[in-house]
C-alpha cells in the first residue's frame, strides 16, 4: 500500500476512534448528570462575590447555583466570606426551604460544602439543624442523604454544634431514618448518629432505645458504622447488661469469622474488624466480664479468630486483639481462668501473643 494512502487510513482511524471517545464521555457524563459547566477553571474572588450576592438577593439560577456550591467546595475564604456577609446564609435557607426541588437540593449541597470547612458550624446548626432533621423525616431519599452528610460535617468539624442538633431530637429522627432504610441513605443515618452521641450524654431511656435498635439491625454483613455506633455505645458500662447477652456476642463473633476467613476476599475489612473487636474488649473488661469472657472462650470459632487477629499486619488491630486478649486472662474470676486453662487456650496462643507485643514494642520482652 502506497505511504500516502497509509496516512490517510491511520488519519481516518484517529479521527473514528476520536469520535467515539467523545461520544462515550458524553454518554457517562449525561447518567452521571454531569455537563460542560462543571469542567470549567475555578471560580475566582470576585466571581464568588458576586455569586453571594445573588443568592442573597433570590436571584440565582440554577447554574449559578450549581457554580456557587462550586465556589464554596473549592476553597475555605470562600465560605467564611459567605458566612460573614449578612443574609447569604438567611436566603440559603429560603432556597432549602422553598418548592423548587432542584434548588432544595443544589442549597443542601452548599450547606454541606460550609460545613465541611468547620466555620461557624454553631451558627449552621441554629439556622439550618431544625430543617435539616424535618427534611430527615421526610420521603424525599436524596435530601435526607445531603442533610445527614450536613449533620456530621457539623458535628465532625465543631462539637459545639452536637448539642444544638440534639435539641432539635436529631437522634430519634435518625434513628427511624436508620430502622426504615437501606444503602447509603442508611450509612449516612447511621454515621450522623455515631458522630453526635460518640461524645456527648443523652438520657438512659434513650441511650436503651438506640442500644436496642442497633443490636436489632445487627447482621453477619452489617453497615460499617453500625459497628462504630454499637462500639461508641458499648463505652458505656450502664448498657452492658443489654449487649452482654449471649446472641449478640455470637453475632460479634460471626462477623469477625466472616470478615477473615469466609468471604471472598482473603484481606479482612479492617474498618469493620476494629469496632467488633472493641466492642467485645469493651464488654470483656465490664461489669458483666465474667459472661462475655465465658461465652467467648467457650465459642469454637474463637481461638482461630483470635490468633489471626494477632497475627494481622494490621499493628493498630494487632493492639486492639491484645487488649481484648488480656482482658480475658487477667478477668479475676475462677471459672473464667479455668475454664481458659481446661481449654488449652494459652498453649495455643501463648506464642501468637507473645509475637505480637514482640512488634508491637521490640524492648518490651528483651
Amino acid at each position: 500500500m502506497d505511504t500516502g494512502v497509509k496516512e490517510i487510513v491511520q488519519r481516518a482511524h484517529s479521527k473514528n476512534d476520536e469520535i467515539r471517545k467523545t461520544k462515550r464521555l458524553e454518554a457517562q457524563s449525561s447518567k452521571r448528570n454531569l455537563s460542560k459547566s462543571d469542567f470549567k477553571q475555578e471560580i475566582s474572588e470576585k466571581e464568588a462575590k458576586t455569586l453571594s450576592n445573588l443568592c442573597k438577593s433570590g436571584k440565582l439560577s440554577t447554574d449559578q447555583f450549581r457554580q456557587l456550591s462550586q465556589a464554596l467546595s473549592s476553597k475555605p475564604e470562600f465560605s467564611a466570606d459567605f458566612l460573614n456577609s449578612d443574609g447569604c446564609l438567611h436566603s440559603l435557607i429560603g432556597y432549602l426551604t422553598g418548592r423548587d426541588p432542584p434548588r432544595q437540593v443544589l442549597s443542601l449541597q452548599c450547606l454541606v460544602n460550609l460545613s465541611a470547612h468547620g466555620y461557624k458550624c454553631p451558627l449552621i446548626a441554629k439556622s439550618a439543624g431544625a430543617y435539616l432533621i424535618t427534611l430527615i423525616s421526610g420521603t424525599d431519599q436524596t435530601l435526607a442523604d445531603f442533610s445527614c452528610t450536613a449533620l456530621v460535617n457539623m458535628a465532625m468539624k465543631d462539637r459545639m454544634s452536637v448539642p444544638i442538633l440534639l435539641n432539635f431530637e436529631a437522634v430519634p429522627t435518625l434513628l427511624n431514618l436508620a430502622q426504615t432504610s437501606s444503602g447509603t441513605l442508611q450509612e449516612s443515618s447511621l454515621q450522623a448518629l455515631y458522630q453526635l452521641i460518640k461524645t456527648e450524654s443523652l438520657t438512659n431511656d434513650l441511650l436503651r432505645q438506640l442500644t436496642t435498635a442497633s443490636m436489632r439491625m445487627l447482621t453477619v454483613k452489617p453497615p460499617i458504622h453500625l459497628l462504630w455506633l454499637l462500639y461508641s455505645l458499648s463505652s458505656n458500662r450502664n448498657l452492658h447488661n443489654f449487649m452482654a447477652n449471649r446472641s449478640f456476642l455470637h453475632q460479634c463473633v460471626d462477623i469477625a469469622t466472616y470478615e477473615i476467613f469466609q468471604k471472598c476476599d482473603s484481606r479482612p475489612l479492617v474498618k469493620l474488624l476494629t469496632p467488633v473487636v472493641r466492642i467485645l474488649a469493651n464488654l470483656s473488661a465490664g461489669p458483666d466480664s465474667v459472661t462475655v469472657c465465658l461465652c467467648l472462650v467457650r465459642h469454637p470459632d474463637f481461638p482461630a479468630i483470635l490468633t489471626a487477629l494477632l497475627s494481622t499486619n494490621y499493628l493498630h488491630l494487632c493492639r486492639e486483639s491484645l487488649w481484648l486478649f488480656a482482658n480475658i486472662v487477667n478477668n479475676e474470676s475462677v471459672t473464667v481462668q479455668e475454664e481458659f486453662v481446661n481449654l488449652d487456650l494459652m498453649d495455643k496462643l501463648e506464642t501468637h501473643a507473645v509475637h505480637a507485643v514482640g512488634r508491637l514494642d521490640p524492648y518490651a520482652l528483651a
